[in-house]
């Protein structure tokens, strides 16, 4: 008797597996999708090309892929992120000290600070002349002092005109609250930092007049400084942490309430 012939299986069949093309397909339908999207970004708007990418990466898990670029010193410094704190106090220490001791002693300027502005109060008679829209001769060295701690944040500055009810028409308060807040925004625009462009661009400055509605909430000598105006100072994008050291050495080391 003959021995049995055993049956051999059938080679398989040539080219990739079905599976393979099927994934394939799906891959490349994909790709085509998040390649069509990232065409239609607006790459003048870096949030929205990096949230394409972001897409890409999160789908194909390329992870290495699309490097995040290294912050280089030049980078980081032109960054929103500001410097530590000892380093913004040292810098300015020495060249804004004493800037504003005198006025300071003698309670012309107050500043409170909370985790999102800096509000700079300053008292009518060191930036205006008496019922007057015409700044001060002392008022254009605090302004300067001012724009020159500022140079290089990237912050908003809102400039706040306040009077006081002392038997003036109502319309006149307005008018000359809203007089000295544009007086002192103007003078702002015109500091220009060592790049020779303005310090602070006008999109960023903001002058309101309050008129007499917003007495000073200060206990002590508070009919005075009902005619004032403050200086508010916000960050855009992060917080103003750096410009609140700066704007602190200016005035001091203590808040007023």
């Amino acid at each position: 008797m003959g021995k049995k012939r055993e049956k051999k299986e059938d080679p398989p069949p040539a080219g990739a597996p079905l599976w393979m093309v099927t994934y394939s397909d799906m891959v490349t339908l994909l790709l085509c999708f998040f390649v069509m999207q990232l065409s239609m970004a607006n790459f003048l708007d870096p949030g929205k090309v990096d949230a394409a990418l972001e897409s890409l990466r999160a789908a194909f898990s390329t992870g290495g892929v699309f490097r995040t670029p290294e912050v280089t010193a030049e980078a980081a410094k032109n960054s929103d992120m500001p410097e530590s704190q000892d380093e913004n106090k040292d810098v300015l220490v020495a060249e804004l000290r004493d800037v504003l001791s005198q006025q300071i002693a003698q309670d012309m300027i107050r500043m409170t600070q909370t985790k999102t502005e800096v509000r700079m109060r300053l008292d009518e008679s060191i930036m205006f002349r008496t019922g007057s829209s015409e700044l001060h001769p002392m008022a254009y060295k605090v302004i300067s002092d001012i724009a020159q701690a500022l140079e290089g944040e990237k912050v908003t500055v809102v400039v706040e005109g306040h009077a006081d009810a002392d038997g003036s028409e109502e319309t006149r308060n307005w008018e000359l609250s809203s007089a000295r807040a544009v007086a002192v925004v103007a003078e702002l625009r015109n500091r220009y930092g060592r790049d020779g462009l303005p310090v602070i661009d006008g999109k960023h400055l903001k002058a309101v007049g309050m008129g007499e509605f917003r007495p000073a909430e200060i206990k002590d000598g508070a009919s005075k400084w009902n005619r004032r105006v403050e200086i508010v100072i916000r960050g855009r994008g992060t917080a103003a942490q750096g410009a609140a050291f700066k704007v602190e050495s200016i005035i001091g080391v203590g808040n007023g309430g």
